[in-house]
């Protein structure tokens, strides 16, 4: 993890923020009516947040930054974007050309707002975040914060609360056919803004590490339990091969076997992938992991915290853990075997399929971070 991404993300939080202090001197809490400040906090929250986790990754307290994070980010400088192209392709040249441009890019917070933040936005994210983003789709939710601005903002025109503040949004004093010729163009700069920054986003992202070379046939045990996803390389789970993010649907796989359920791993994959809101690379989040038991295995019950999850896991027939195994969330399923112990798939390297009491997997991998337990009574 490079310092610099660090940098330029902890910068635009702090200029967006002198900014928005500038803006709160000059027009107090109305300046909220404005769609450059509200890009502008929007890339400060999505600054500050990448920041976060970018420090803790120097810190080595975490891994990775999220995907989430990412694509949140991508969205706000989709925002300040359209801020920039619009101050430069509609209100410099509706205002007086070059004459207007000094009340627009050098006075109060428009330095800041209008080019500084935008443009340092668009470089971190393209040149140094280097990360890859969803596939075309993507674009399309980029729209969301700019849609929702002008429908709040047309509401209030309508209503007589707000006037513009743009002169394309004064749309009680211009025609209906006007206001939406406006809203077009602008849904169309945006939506080609979009695209831009995704395109060269991916253009300039760091190729992800090709999977080790390891036989699927390593990855099942002889009785039919899935055990190691090093070796589903083959596979794709959320936009990358299977072997870096399939342990939820492993997870998923082995309850179902050993419930006497045959469903292929590639549609568990597959129905899990379709239950996540964007197809991005993480991994598989709780609210999906309860989604697809709550439909393919129901009866479960939910505990959290290392000691309640350890006494439920004692007196269950199955279930399957949500942990941290080396500082990376991981799920790990496991059924009561006939002596008495219990036998987990998928734990670690070494530990493919391994039978143990749930006093020592608990001595040997509940070691830190929240802890959270599916079970079968």
């Amino acid at each position: 993890m490079a310092v610099l991404p660090f940098c330029l993300d902890v910068l635009i939080a702090i200029l967006s923020a002198i900014g928005a202090w500038i803006s709160f001197g000059i027009d107090g809490w109305s300046m909220f009516r404005y769609y450059t400040l509200c890009s502008n906090l929007f890339l400060l929250l999505a600054c500050s947040a990448q920041a976060w986790y970018e420090g803790n990754i120097l810190l080595d307290r975490r891994m990775f930054v999220p995907g989430w994070v990412r694509v949140l980010k991508y969205f706000a400088v989709c925002t300040v974007m359209v801020t920039f192209s619009v101050v430069m392709l509609i209100l410099i040249p509706a205002g007086g050309g070059v004459s207007a441009m000094p009340g627009y890019l050098l006075r109060g917070s428009t330095p800041y707002h209008h080019v500084i933040c935008p443009l340092l936005g668009f470089a971190s994210l393209v040149f140094f975040d280097r990360a890859a983003l969803p596939d075309l789709r993507i674009t399309l939710w980029a729209l969301v914060p700019t849609f929702a601005y002008a429908v709040v903002a047309s509401a209030l025109n309508l209503a007589g609360v707000l006037d513009g503040p743009y002169f394309f949004l004064r749309i009680r004093s211009q025609p209906v056919w006007t206001s939406v010729r406006w809203y077009l163009v602008v849904l169309v700069i945006a939506w080609a803004l979009a695209w831009l920054v995704w395109k060269l986003a991916l253009r300039f992202s760091v190729p992800r590490e090709a999977p080790p070379a390891i036989p699927e046939a390593h990855a099942w045990t002889e009785d039919g339990f899935l055990k190691d996803q090093n070796a589903l390389g083959a596979f794709t789970y959320r936009s990358i091969p299977a072997s870096a993010n399939s342990c939820g649907p492993v997870a998923v796989y082995n309850l179902l076997h050993r419930a006497g359920q045959s469903v292929p791993f590639p549609d568990v994959l597959r129905e899990m992938d379709d239950m996540h809101l964007l197809r991005i690379p993480g991994p598989t989040f709780m609210h999906v992991m309860r989604r697809c038991l709550r439909k393919r295995l129901p009866g479960w019950r939910e505990v959290h915290g290392r000691s309640a999850a350890l006494a439920a896991a004692e007196c269950s027939r199955m279930g399957v853990f949500r942990y941290h195994e080396q500082r990376v969330p991981h799920f790990v399923a496991y059924y009561r075997t006939e002596s008495g112990t219990f036998r987990f798939f998928n734990v670690n390297d070494e530990r493919e399929d391994v039978c143990l009491t749930m006093a020592d997997f608990a001595a040997g991998h509940l070691l830190g971070g929240s802890v959270r337990l599916l079970f079968w009574e």
